[in-house]
């Protein structure tokens, strides 16, 4: 009799903690749904979110820019922490509350083309039903991942992690689809040749000033040592 007792509080829990998660997810929906800033970030761990997609789009960046190759070499690792600096601006555009709440109802990135965008965003129509829903899921310890839009290729979804923070399921993070991160690599390619053209007349115009020297006086009306400018 205790054992079926203790077998049936185990197999309690375990569906508790394993239907939890969806429980979290149409929570956030509601938030998406209202518009409600300021209930997201009891749904979204903003630190780690930021970890996570300054990585993809830094790796992305290096990818598309081709100044990447191989992962596990000095340079490239070097390469990254660049790459990590330059996604920054965008990354921090893109993960302000108001920002990234515009993100998951539209699927868009600030800044890049609207066909990237993800169509539908986060919603119950990206969920569909219940079952839909749990086919695209993955659940492991204090870890959960979710991928929508259910109905659209893999190619076009993107993935939601959620992590267990005091015992309440957060999104910690998100894999976007390939299309999308090419999409934010070249807008930061943009703004990068966009940032060294303003730059470059700057630096021909300081070539062109005058530059001076000392030189020794040669007469002695002149004090020993005189400041005499020339045209480079």
């Amino acid at each position: 009799m205790r054992t079926l007792l203790l077998l049936g509080t185990l197999v309690a829990l375990w569906v508790a903690y394993a239907a939890s998660p969806f429980v979290s997810v149409y929570r956030l929906v509601v938030v998406v749904d209202r518009h409600d800033v300021a209930s997201l970030s009891e749904r979204v761990d903003f630190t780690a979110l930021r970890r996570s997609l300054s990585t993809q789009i830094a790796q992305a960046y290096l990818r598309v820019s081709g100044k990447g190759g191989d992962p596990n070499s000095l340079r490239d690792r070097l390469l990254a922490g660049i790459g990590a600096s330059v996604a920054d601006p965008i990354v921090a555009e893109f993960v302000s509350p108001q920002a990234f709440l515009s993100f998951l109802q539209t699927g868009q990135v600030p800044g890049t083309p609207e066909k990237a965008a993800i169509a539908g965003g986060l919603s119950t129509e990206a969920l569909g039903s219940f079952w839909r829903a749990y086919l695209n899921s993955e659940l492991g310890v204090a870890r959960f991942f979710l991928d929508v839009p259910v109905d659209k290729p893999r190619q076009e979804r993107f993935r939601l992690q959620f992590c267990l923070r005091s015992w309440i399921w957060k999104l910690c993070g998100i894999e976007l689809p390939e299309p999308l991160l090419e999409s934010i690599a070249r807008e930061l390619m943009r703004r990068e040749k966009v940032a060294f053209t303003e730059v470059a007349p700057i630096g021909r115009l300081s070539s062109s000033f005058p530059i001076c020297r000392l030189e020794a006086a040669t007469s002695s009306r002149r004090s020993p040592w005189a400041i005499s400018a020339r045209m480079a």
